[in-house]
């Protein structure tokens, strides 16, 4: 979509921790970056891009909501992380987590449980290969578009408004 509304502006993605990412904005290697905790930076501006409802599901029917074997823990930030400090026996997903989608594939592919975004988990709760057990607790946990706040706006601006129009991330904008 971003091709078809601004034809001569080339893509390059790139995915990464998200400190590697701020500092990619900073010294001005990224024009964009999508982040869960962005850093409030002079120069940069934070924009709510949407948010996410994280939900604690299973491979195994009639589980509890609660850590247990095969739980794996995830760092979804200092706001949403759900409390694991009584399981002892837990897979633990980095804290700089670019790679928590990971976590997911391996609750998919190796049995377990944990706690995803539903967007994700939506499609594996409707064919049946995960569960939602009833009454386990949500968190919830926002995402953020990080710029210059001296961007071009002729090359920024199509980027930003394909971003945003996202269907899936429809939000109450907001900014810092």
């Amino acid at each position: 979509m971003l091709l078809q509304n601004a034809p001569d502006v080339s893509v390059r993605g790139e995915v990464g921790l998200e400190s590697d990412l701020m500092q990619g904005l900073v010294e001005g290697r990224l024009d964009i970056a999508v982040m869960y905790t962005p850093e409030s930076r002079p120069g940069l501006k934070v924009e709510l891009l949407f948010d996410e409802r994280l939900v604690f599901v299973s491979t195994e029917p009639g589980r509890k909501p609660e850590p247990g074997p095969g739980y794996v823990y995830i760092d979804w930030g200092p706001s949403s992380s759900p409390g694991t400090a009584r399981v002892s026996r837990i897979l633990r997903i980095g804290a700089d987590g670019q790679y928590r989608w990971l976590g997911l594939q391996h609750v998919l592919e190796n049995g377990g449980s944990g706690y995803f975004p539903i967007r994700l988990v939506r499609p594996h709760l409707q064919s049946g290969r995960l569960t939602m057990p009833s009454g386990g607790p949500e968190f919830g946990l926002s995402a953020y578009v990080v710029y210059p706040t001296d961007a071009q706006p002729d090359v920024l601006g199509p980027a930003l408004d394909v971003i945003r129009m996202q269907p899936q991330w429809k939000a109450d904008r907001r900014q810092w």
